[in-house]
C-alpha cells in the first residue's frame, strides 16, 4: 500500500526576487568579504594609469588645502569669527570632511552603471556595491585623514583627550554617507542625467555648509545659525572641528550631536529601503 508524505512541498523562489528585509541584511553580512575585496581592488587600481599612481591620494588633499588657503585665506581673507592662526586647521577639517562625503556619494552614483557586467553575471545582494564604494572611499581617504591631522597639529592645536571622541563623530558620518550612496545609486539608475547634476549640487553645498567660512562669524542672528543644524554636512564638519580644535567653539553642541545621529539613522534606513526596492531592476537597462 502506497504511503503519502505529510511534508509540505518546497516553495518556489522567484529568480531575481527581493527577499524579506531581515534575510536581505543577513545576506549582506554573509557576503561582507565580497564588499571588502571589491573595495580593496578599486583602491589598488585607482590612478594606476598616472605617473604618480596612488600617491595622488596624498597629493590631492595637499593641493586642495593649498589652493583654498591661498584663495580664501590670503586673497579674500574670509577669516571673520576665527582666532588668529585658526583658519588653516579650520579649512583643512572642513575641506577634507566635505570632500570625503561628496566624492563617496558621487562615486555611488556610478555604482550600478559601472558594474553592469558583474550584476548580469552573478546573483548577490546589489547593496554590496554601494557598501564597497563607501569602503573604498574610506580606504582612499586614509591618507587625507593623516594630512588633515598633521595640518591641525602643525598649526598649533594640541592633541587632547577630546580626540578620543573622534570615532563617535566618524561613525554617524559614515552611516550617513552610506545612506546617501544608496540613494544616489538608486536614483541615477533611474535618471542617468542625475550623475552629471550631482557635482553641481555638491558644489552649491560646499559654499552653503560652512566649509570655508565660520557660520557663527558671518551670521549674527541666532535664528539663521540654527537653520544650519538642518544641514547634515555642516553638522558633521562642525563636530569634527569641535573635537580636533581646542580654540574652536560652537553653539548648540547637544543639538549638533542629536542632528548628526538623526540624519545618520534616517538617511541610512531610507536609503537602504529605496535601494532595495530596485533590486530586481538593476542590470536590465
Amino acid at each position: 500500500m502506497a504511503t503519502t508524505s505529510s511534508a509540505a512541498p518546497p516553495q518556489l523562489v522567484r529568480l531575481g526576487g527581493t527577499p524579506p528585509l531581515r534575510d536581505y541584511v543577513r545576506s549582506l553580512w554573509q557576503r561582507r568579504e565580497f564588499a571588502w575585496s571589491a573595495a580593496r581592488g578599486e583602491v589598488q587600481t585607482a590612478h594606476l594609469d598616472t605617473l604618480l599612481g596612488n600617491a595622488w591620494h596624498l597629493l590631492n588633499p595637499l593641493l586642495l588645502i593649498g589652493v583654498y588657503y591661498l584663495v580664501f585665506g590670503v586673497v579674500l581673507d574670509i577669516t571673520r569669527g576665527l582666532p588668529e592662526g585658526l583658519f588653516l586647521p579650520f579649512l583643512a577639517v572642513g575641506v577634507f570632511t566635505y570632500q570625503f562625503m561628496q566624492k563617496t556619494i558621487n562615486a555611488g552614483a556610478r555604482t550600478i552603471s559601472s558594474n553592469q557586467g558583474l550584476i548580469r553575471s552573478l546573483q548577490f545582494p546589489r547593496a554590496l556595491l554601494p557598501i564597497a564604494t563607501v569602503l573604498s572611499g574610506t580606504m582612499a581617504y586614509g591618507s587625507a585623514f593623516v594630512v588633515m591631522v598633521a595640518v591641525v597639529l602643525l598649526s598649533g592645536q594640541p592633541l587632547t583627550l577630546e580626540w578620543l571622541l573622534l570615532p563617535l563623530v566618524v561613525a554617524p558620518l559614515l552611516v550617513f554617507t552610506l545612506g546617501g550612496t544608496f540613494i544616489s545609486a538608486r536614483l541615477t539608475d533611474k535618471v542617468r542625467d542625475l550623475e552629471n547634476i550631482l557635482p553641481f549640487l555638491f558644489r552649491l553645498g560646499f559654499y552653503g555648509s560652512g566649509v570655508i567660512f565660520s557660520v557663527d562669524g558671518y551670521l549674527t542672528n541666532p535664528a539663521y545659525r540654527r537653520l544650519f543644524l538642518a544641514n547634515p554636512f555642516y553638522v558633521y564638519i562642525t563636530l569634527v572641528r569641535d573635537v580636533m580644535m581646542v580654540e574652536y567653539t560652537t553653539e548648540y553642541l547637544v543639538w549638533l550631536w542629536s542632528s548628526a545621529i538623526a540624519w545618520a539613522v534616517v538617511v541610512f534606513v531610507v536609503g537602504l529601503l529605496i535601494f532595495r526596492a530596485g533590486e530586481r531592476e538593476y542590470g536590465r537597462g
